[in-house]
């Protein structure tokens, strides 16, 4: 009798722990597939009729943004689309004060200026599965740059969509008022590490802790 009481007790903690063991790598599965949906994706490369889309919708806005960009270029860029991610070096140097136009109702400087762009352009970044890799204001001695920003961008029609949009050509006013000089290289590379070890990392931190967890709160929530 106390065998088969024993027996049923191991059983009962052996099918408790493989339904937790279970239920936490399922968490981190699920949480891994979807960071690297995310930052993966593979989008198929933009057509022509929607790049004259993309274009068109750029220079229509309000903002104007599109005077902006240099659309023989863009189109170019574009045009060469291959789904793959690309990635932006970037060296800016800033106005000493933003160069608002009259009536926009901000002030300060270059730099402080470029900070409120930067803080909608991650926004719009991140959900199109794009995030800055590496950015610094410091700058050597020699160096007549101000800040260096490295960009990663999920792919190209990421990046034009990004620009569509209003948020962005709202945004733009604190770019070209804090810009002096700016100069941009477009790459394509791997990205050493590739972002899923880190995704992977997450994951496990998240099984762990789910099956750290859910016996803490079942203890806890369990009549005394």
């Amino acid at each position: 009798m106390h065998l088969q009481n024993a027996s049923i007790k191991y059983e009962g903690i052996a099918m408790a722990f493989y339904r937790l063991l279970a239920i936490s790598i399922s968490v981190g599965a699920v949480i891994f597939s979807g960071l690297l949906y995310w930052y993966q994706w593979s989008a198929h490369a933009l057509s022509d009729a929607e790049i004259d889309a993309y274009l068109s919708t750029i220079e229509a806005q309000a903002q104007s943004p599109g005077g902006k960009h240099d659309m023989i270029a863009l189109r170019a860029f574009l045009e060469s689309d291959d789904g793959r991610p690309v990635y932006t070096v970037n060296l800016y140097k800033f106005h000493d004060k933003a160069t608002y136009p009259a009536g926009a109702g901000f002030t300060g400087t270059g730099e402080q200026a470029y900070d409120r762009f930067s803080k909608v352009m991650i926004s719009l970044m991140v959900k199109r599965g794009s995030h800055p890799i590496y950015g610094s204001s410091w700058v050597d001695a020699s160096s007549d740059w101000d800040r260096i920003v490295v960009v990663r961008y999920r792919s190209r029609r990421d990046l034009v969509d990004l620009f569509a949009t209003d948020a962005f050509a709202d945004a733009s006013l604190h770019k070209w008022a804090s810009i002096r000089e700016h100069q941009r290289m477009l790459v394509q590379a791997t990205h050493i590490p590739h972002g899923k070890y880190l995704f992977f990392i997450l994951a496990f931190l998240a099984s762990a802790a789910v099956y750290i967890l859910i016996p803490f709160f079942t203890r806890s929530s369990a009549p005394s």
